[in-house]
């Protein structure tokens, strides 16, 4: 099959016919095309780079939007308490917060794909061993788990290491939060996979069970992964602004979502509100786009959910 025959087949598929019906899916696409491409262009797109610490001018501090800077400069949206430009400042932080939310996500997604899957498909202890992980970090908040990584990686790296692997270390704390959804529902899956023909055929031609598993199974238990992965992107990027608004996310000197909206919470009684307002309303934009795609994503692939 050609390239432009599986394009023009992919155009008349049903997920995207069930796209086409739905306005909220696009217009919340387009906010997230809009928000990643901002993100990742960040270097070209904002008019300072804020990851410069000589960008910083404390004379302009806590400007409103609008405002001109002792140089003649003009901040659209305001600066901070640094003097840093605040459009800059919360691009650069969308590329931080999109960065960990989804390098989250994926390091979950294969984590909980690949013990799902084995589990499933060989049962007995070790199904038992990690359904049994599974059940008892369910009774603990995804936010907790994340400081509890973070707290352990404090007390065995000195501070310096630590803020070095700040974001590696809340990246990890993320992912341990979200591995287990994937987990349990590949396992599920699998359980009713290994039943089924193809799979008994594939064993009695001598097939590996490894190879069963990746070449065989894997293939058909990708669907609810995909929904489940759009869906927690959206909660990783809120658990990074979250921790980063407790202190325990990102380094100081990285902007991202959550620390803006922390350093802003300790002006907005001042009257500086541009400082904490603006960034939240990119989060809340972002996450809802999010999270509308993901809901969208998983009624298409299930219709028995729609309707």
């Amino acid at each position: 099959m050609t390239v432009a025959a599986a394009v023009h087949r992919w155009l008349d598929s049903d997920l995207v016919y069930d796209f086409r019906r739905s306005p909220v899916a696009i217009v919340a696409l387009l906010v997230t095309i809009i928000l990643v491409a901002t993100a990742i262009g960040a270097n070209f797109v904002a008019p300072y780079n804020v990851m410069d610490p000589a960008s910083a001018n404390v004379i302009d501090a806590r400007l409103p939007p609008g405002a001109t800077g002792m140089g003649g400069e003009v901040y659209l949206l305001g600066t901070d308490p640094q003097g840093r430009d605040m459009l800059s400042a919360v691009i650069f932080g969308l590329r931080t917060s999109l960065y960990v939310g989804g390098m989250s996500v994926v390091i979950a997604a294969a984590v909980g794909v690949i013990l799902g899957l084995v589990a499933g498909y060989l049962g007995g202890w070790f199904d038992a061993l990690i359904m049994r992980i599974a059940d008892i970090q369910l009774s603990f908040p995804a936010i907790l788990v994340a400081l509890l990584v973070d707290g352990i990686s404090r007390t065995v790296m000195n501070r310096a290491a630590h803020d070095s692997l700040a974001t590696t270390v809340l990246i990890l704390a993320i992912a341990a939060s979200f591995w287990v959804q994937y987990a349990r529902s590949v396992r599920s899956l699998v359980l009713v996979e290994r039943d089924k023909d193809y799979v008994a055929a594939a064993k009695i031609i001598g097939i590996r069970p490894l190879a069963i598993i990746w070449q065989h199974i894997r293939p058909n238990v990708l669907g609810p992964v995909l929904v489940i992965a759009a869906i927690n992107l959206a909660l990783a990027i809120l658990t990074e602004a979250t921790l980063s608004f407790l202190g325990v996310g990102v380094p100081p000197t990285t902007p991202s979502l959550g620390s803006l909206v922390r350093i802003g919470n300790e002006f907005l009684f001042s009257g500086d509100w541009w400082i904490s307002v603006i960034p939240a309303v990119v989060l809340v934009l972002l996450s809802l786009a999010v999270n509308l795609l993901g809901d969208w994503l998983r009624d298409a692939l299930n219709p028995r959910l729609s309707g």
